[in-house]
């Protein structure tokens, strides 16, 4: 089972190279989130909110090596989206840059249009999706949400 919390203390992560990069990108406007895979924390997303401006901003998605190509980063971000609408925010951006050598730029690019994101014109090296508040973006990689809990946990279940 997949769970996915919003972090309330980068402190309190308790994998080093999670917590580490939470650290690096938590900034003013930042909030981090964990997807937690059988209670082991597996990965993190940092995400800005400039839902003053109607827009919102993926910071960092890492998904540790022993984890990856489990539909993990696309949880996370379709939980940021689902976040961002939440706030009333219109559109979401990222700026693609692979964090390590899997995978490369191209590809990530190639993963992020697959889940709806386009390049911006003005601003090529960013990518952002237009969001609709109110509609559920269908949930990408078979990744269904089963419930929310009144802590903000979102309980999910790999298909």
């Amino acid at each position: 089972m997949l769970v996915i919390s919003k972090v309330a203390n980068i402190i309190e992560l308790r994998n080093t190279t999670l917590r580490e990069r939470a650290s690096r990108a938590h900034g003013g406007r930042s909030c981090e989130f964990v997807a937690l895979v059988r209670g082991e924390e597996a990965a993190m997303l940092s995400y800005e909110d400039w839902s003053d401006k109607a827009s919102a901003f993926v910071y960092e998605i890492f998904v540790l090596p022993l984890h990856r190509r489990q539909g993990l980063g696309a949880a996370l971000l379709s939980h940021a989206e689902q976040h961002a609408i939440q706030l009333n925010c219109r559109k979401i951006r990222l700026k693609p840059h692979a964090l390590d050598s899997e995978p490369n730029l191209s590809r990530l690019k190639a993963w992020y249009t697959s889940l709806g994101y386009r390049e911006v014109i003005n601003e090529p090296e960013q990518m952002e999706k237009l969001l609709h508040g109110g509609v559920r973006p269908k949930s990408p990689c078979g990744i269904s949400a089963k419930s929310k809990n009144l802590s903000g946990r979102v309980f999910m279940k790999l298909a």
